[in-house]
């Protein structure tokens, strides 16, 4: 075996007896088809999926994304979920040029998750030929380094860990820094022909790829380790490698990283996210050694959801991983196991500093999410995306070794047969786990088989059937959730809301309360709570729960809105309008808000104030048929009829089936004299509703009486 050698500082590869042949432009064109056809045959058929989990708060329902207007105001002030950045219940994940992507996506391609997903799967697959591309300049001693890339490549197509980033439409945030991780570091390689330019624009990299995903601010430590690696600095003493570390390029790149997390920490005014502990056990346990040994233990899973994928789930919060108590837990031989080996490939990197090549890229990036800094969640497999290629690089350098030292052709010929299992079973996984992120109902029943004391997993299942309207199994699984996390605030909070919907007051208020006693500040509750209270004609107890919630929460548009619906249970129109009037100040895009305020100046006579106010609604919420129904009804009123007819037609192009419009229709038509019209109008409404479309089947019945009259009129003259 050769030693590697170095030339201009460069890692390449010794004199071998059977040199690589240099690839010519149809093998490259080759490798290249190959690797896309993995990626499709993984994702293709995922593409139809709907959003799923996250996706529904970061997009579906997140105001920054799917209003048509661009608010470039709410787009740089808001985090990823559309929450202010400076509020209490920001998370501070703050990516505003992926949020702009998803808007431009919404504004020019339409409100689809498939081309969304599309965009994933060609940003994957772009992905992919990077890391091929990057690996195969990299020679080091006694490896094909061809057949390195090849197969570092194609494992990072197939592996199972990447569904979740590429199948989850947020999961782009990943996808992107993945891109400028990958170009950062061609450009590394690259610095001897490109100079210090190169140097400027991985910086211009790194400054632009936090705000698309804040882990982009280790681009720079990944260049200097690259470089590290590539000029062979780790063959000198450790005084010689520490002088060559601290050069005026690497001290410009600290100094760079610094000023970018002082500046990044600035803009969240240095505030702290407010995780809850059921989000991150782990990071809340006050016991240092708990909190240490169980943080490690993470390190290990993450490294076996790697090596071997098959317990994959969207959320290892609750339940999922238990804490290690002390120093006997035998699941410390796993920890043990794994710095073992770190130390092994440390001491032999002079020899063979490929395994450390591996280590150093599957850490780096990951460095934000290893616990270092508190973070809301135990196990995230898309942020696995990027460390993963150092796992897919170190899995091809083993299965090289192994082939090219074996000179038996039967043994040769049973690790092609092996190696040919592993990737269909990579494929087959992935390809099966894409199906599950196909819907949130697949997604959730998979996270049960991994986690089944999951209290979120529960949580989860409950919410959907909610939504669903199945009250059965919401109860159920609200109740388990509860039961594995007694505190579960948020499940105690919505499982009082299923049972005001089911109309049982007092079972409502008995878990919200509950939930108020493991979160007295929780606003949220508070509001639920006052709205149980008013249901119950509580007033007094349910003002005094609306405002606590306000209390708590500043800002709460949502809030004065039903405490202005509190207002007006009690008659006080005057009080009422204010709220509402302060709901739609807080959030002009609150269409409930704006209906009651339109509603109130219509039956009050007060036309042309409805009228005014309404064209500002519409104007935050151009496409609010509730809107644009009061507004149409005032303009008959004020027998402004084309107006009118023209917002009633234009509602039902998206609502044909809506019996209101076209009974509302017909009394225009009715009022403007245009009877057949009228009559048109009233027998659609009572084709589609007959029960619902009680208004327009009397006016019809007075209409063809008045016809008939008119007719027998007629006849007499």
């Amino acid at each position: 075996m050769k030693k590697c050698s170095t030339i201009n500082g460069e890692v390449t590869m010794g004199k071998y007896e059977h040199d690589d042949v240099k690839d010519t432009f149809t093998v490259q064109l080759l490798y290249k088809a190959v690797l896309i056809l993995l990626c499709l045959a993984c994702y293709s058929h995922a593409l139809n999926g709907s959003f799923v989990f996250d996706d529904q708060v970061a997009i579906v329902k997140n105001l920054d994304v799917i209003t048509t207007s661009t608010n470039w105001t709410a787009l740089f002030r808001n985090d990823f979920w559309g929450t202010p950045l400076l509020s209490v219940e920001s998370h501070k994940s703050y990516r505003p040029f992926t949020t702009l992507l998803f808007h431009w996506e919404y504004v020019q391609l339409g409100f689809r998750a498939k081309h969304m997903k599309v965009i994933n799967l060609i940003m994957h697959c772009i992905n992919t030929l990077l890391v091929w591309r990057l690996l195969r300049k990299f020679r080091f001693e006694s490896t094909n380094h061809n057949q390195i890339a090849a197969v570092a490549a194609a494992i990072f197509a197939i592996h199972p860990v990447h569904t979740e980033a590429v199948c989850g439409v947020v999961g782009r945030a990943e996808l992107l820094f993945c891109l400028f991780f990958l170009v950062a570091l061609l450009l590394t390689y690259e610095r001897q022909s490109f100079g210090s330019f190169t140097d400027v624009l991985i910086i211009l990299i790194t400054t632009v790829g936090i705000f698309f995903k804040e882990t982009a601010i280790t681009i720079p430590v990944a260049c200097v380790f690259l470089e590290y690696t590539r000029s062979q600095v780790y063959l000198h003493p450790w005084r010689t490698q520490l002088k060559l570390l601290c050069s005026p390029r690497n001290i410009i790149f600290a100094l760079c990283n610094i000023t970018l997390i002082i500046f990044r920490l600035w803009l969240q005014d240095f505030q702290s996210p407010r995780f809850k502990p059921m989000d991150n056990p782990i990071a809340f346990n006050n016991d240092p050694l708990k909190r240490i040994l169980s943080q490690n233990y993470l390190y290990v899973i993450n490294w076996w959801i790697l090596l071997c994928p098959q317990w994959l789930s969207f959320d290892w919060a609750l339940g999922c991983i238990e804490l290690i108590n002390n120093v006997w837990d035998l699941r410390l031989q796993a920890i043990l196991a794994m710095y073992s080996l770190a130390i092994v490939a440390f001491i032999n990197s002079k020899q063979n500093f490929t395994p450390i090549f591996g280590i150093g890229l599957m850490v780096i990036p990951f460095i934000p999410a290893s616990g270092i800094i508190k973070v809301g969640f135990v196990i995230a497999e898309r942020v696995l995306y990027v460390p993963s290629i150092g796992f897919c690089f170190l899995v091809a350098q083993a299965l090289s070794y192994v082939y090219n030292s074996n000179a038996k052709p039967w043994l040769i010929s049973i690790f092609k047969w092996l190696s040919m299992l592993l990737f269909i079973c990579l494929l087959l996984r992935t390809r099966e786990r894409a199906g599950e992120w196909l819907s949130e109902d697949k997604l959730f029943s998979s996270a049960l088989k991994v986690c089944p004391n999951n209290a979120k997993v529960h949580y989860n299942i409950a919410r959907l059937a909610t939504d669903r309207l199945d009250r059965k199994k919401a109860l159920v699984h609200y109740h388990k959730a509860i039961k594995l996390y007694p505190q579960y605030e948020s499940a105690l909070m919505n499982l009082g809301n299923l049972y005001r919907e089911m109309g049982q007051l007092e079972e409502a208020e008995k878990y919200i309360k509950i939930a108020l006693d493991a979160v007295p500040d929780f606003a949220t509750a508070w509001m639920n709570l006052g709205i149980v209270q008013a249901a119950r004609k509580d007033y007094k107890n349910a003002l005094q729960s609306y405002k606590k919630a306000l209390k708590f929460r500043k800002k709460y548009a949502i809030c004065h809105y039903n405490l202005g619906n509190l207002y007006l249970d009690q008659k006080m129109h005057i009080e009422a309008m204010q709220q509402w009037q302060e709901a739609v100040s807080l959030n002009p895009r609150q269409p409930k808000a704006w209906v009651n305020i339109l509603t109130m100046l219509d039956n009050q006579g007060l036309y042309e104030d409805a009228i005014r106010l309404s064209t500002q609604a519409i104007g935050h919420l151009p496409n609010e048929s509730s809107i644009m129904f009061i507004r149409a009804n005032v303009f008959g009123k004020l027998k402004r009829y084309i107006e009118a007819e023209e917002l009633y037609k234009h509602i039902l192009k998206s609502e044909p089936l809506n019996v209101m419009v076209h009974t509302n229709l017909g009394v225009l038509y009715h009022r403007w004299e245009k009877l057949n019209d009228a009559i048109e109008s009233y027998q659609k409404a009572l084709k589609l509703n007959p029960e619902k479309a009680i208004t327009a089947r009397e006016n019809l019945s007075k209409l063809l009486i008045r016809r008939r009259k008119e007719k027998a009129s007629k006849t007499l003259v």
